[in-house]
């Protein structure tokens, strides 16, 4: 535990010197943050523009953007956890419409107990990574269809797919809507990777929202896993910089080595904070957790999270 308060220490400095920023002690936070992501926005136009072979000046690069924090996890009965998260998206509308560059760490499950590491110098090669590009067909404030490809990787060895998206929104009565969404990725060696997702979601007010939320997903190649997370979910945004988010999950897996059964309950609550500007931010997950492996007897389970945003990027889910 030791670890995860020297991180606290190390965020809490971050935002008194975030603090120091905001009232003109200190410009060199937000100097380097302004040079990165001109450096991010660069990149992109010149990749749109070799490309493309069109040089003509393109505006609304608001979709690129780089996200990458870092995860330190601690709960009763285990050791301590670390994983390293990134997420980059250019945007490239010369190339073609509506065409993205992606890169991501790759997520194997879709339970709590992402792949992480048990020491911090392996955080980074631990991961696997997602590069490809991804084309929207289709985008309407309804519906959401799009495709793309790319190549799945761990050190050297590369594993190509292909994939497909599709998501459609039902609105009602009383600010009510249904969420229908289907993500799959079929790769060479990984094979078939497809999660299909349900969401009842509820806009109580402007800073209050609530959803029940269900997902399913079928792995082929980690022994034709299937797993299932149905969640209720009240999210309650302070301000456009602090928001809270009370939840209660039930996790269900099965494979073909073993019965498809409960395997655990979470109760839990998470706070994040963008503690300077729109871009540096930290986050707090604490609750309880109920596994089967534990004969579900309850452990307290404890994430902290510190992240930067490079580029322009908007805060639209302020849990993402």
């Amino acid at each position: 535990m030791h670890k995860l308060f020297i991180l606290f220490l190390l965020i809490s400095s971050l935002s008194l010197a975030a603090d120091d920023k905001e009232t003109g002690s200190s410009g060199n936070i937000d100097s380097v943050h302004e040079r990165l992501s001109e450096w991010i926005y660069e990149t992109s136009n010149r990749i749109d523009i070799f490309f493309s072979g069109n040089s003509e000046e393109v505006s609304g690069y608001k979709g690129t953007y780089l996200d990458t924090s870092f995860d330190t996890y601690a709960e009763t009965y285990r050791s301590p956890r670390y994983r390293f998260n990134v997420s980059l998206r250019l945007y490239l509308p010369r190339t073609q419409k509506r065409l993205n560059l992606l890169l991501e760490d790759f997520k194997k499950t879709s339970s709590v107990d992402l792949p992480e590491s048990d020491a911090l110098t392996d955080t980074i090669r631990s991961n696997d990574y997602l590069l490809g590009v991804q084309y929207r067909q289709q985008e309407s404030k309804y519906t959401r269809i799009g495709y793309g490809g790319g190549v799945r990787f761990r050190s050297m060895t590369p594993d190509p797919y292909l994939s497909g998206y599709m998501s459609r929104s039902f609105y009602f009565f009383d600010r009510w809507e249904l969420l229908l969404r289907n993500n799959m990725r079929y790769f060479a060696d990984y094979r078939l990777d497809n999660t299909f997702e349900a969401a009842f979601i509820k806009i109580i007010d402007e800073s209050l929202r609530f959803s029940f939320q269900n997902a399913y997903r079928f792995l082929e190649y980690e022994h034709y896993t299937n797993e299932v997370v149905n969640s209720l979910v009240l999210e309650h945004f302070a301000n456009q910089k602090i928001g809270l988010r009370y939840s209660l999950s039930i996790y269900n897996s099965g494979d073909n080595l073993s019965v498809f059964k409960l395997r655990y309950y979470y109760a839990g609550i998470s706070l994040r904070h963008y503690f300077h500007r729109n871009w540096a931010y930290y986050q707090a997950d604490t609750g309880v957790m109920f596994r089967e492996t534990n004969s579900f007897r309850p452990s307290l389970r404890l994430m902290l999270k510190i992240g930067f945003i490079f580029g322009r990027y908007e805060i639209s889910d302020r849990f993402k």
